[in-house]
């Protein structure tokens, strides 16, 4: 009786586990990072930084790749599907920035840096 018992146990706690492979993969859309790629057209006669923030978090920001002067380069991935903030900091550490934008997942955008694009002094960080 005690065989039966453990028998019935084993075999429901093997069939309780028993999932399928199908079941157990996560959707693909899931698994793959919300991302986007921009690529830099700086017009301007200087190296740039570019950089991003998101708005939930400002004062943190992420590198994402550098351009020479009248270069189009592109950049590592960015976030998609939330806001953020661009910036392209000149080696002087001035900064043009622009306003928040959201990125398609897996979009592909181009910013232009303008040749006369207006560099000004970075934002104060709060303490």
């Amino acid at each position: 009786m005690k065989a039966s018992l453990l028998l019935v146990l084993v075999a429901g706690a093997c069939a309780s586990s028993a999932v399928s492979t199908a079941e157990r993969q996560p959707e693909p859309a899931r698994t793959r990072a919300a991302l986007a790629t921009v690529t830099v057209d700086n017009r301007t006669t200087q190296r740039l930084t570019i950089l991003y923030a998101l708005t939930t978090r400002p004062n943190a920001t992420v590198i994402v790749g550098r351009v020479d002067s009248m270069a189009v380069t592109p950049m590592a991935p960015i976030p998609a599907g939330e806001p953020l903030v661009l910036t392209a900091r000149n080696t002087a550490g001035f900064v043009y920035v622009l306003l928040p934008r959201s990125f398609e997942i897996d979009g592909a955008w181009t910013w232009i840096v303008p040749a006369d694009a207006r560099f000004t002094a970075p934002p104060a960080r709060a303490p």
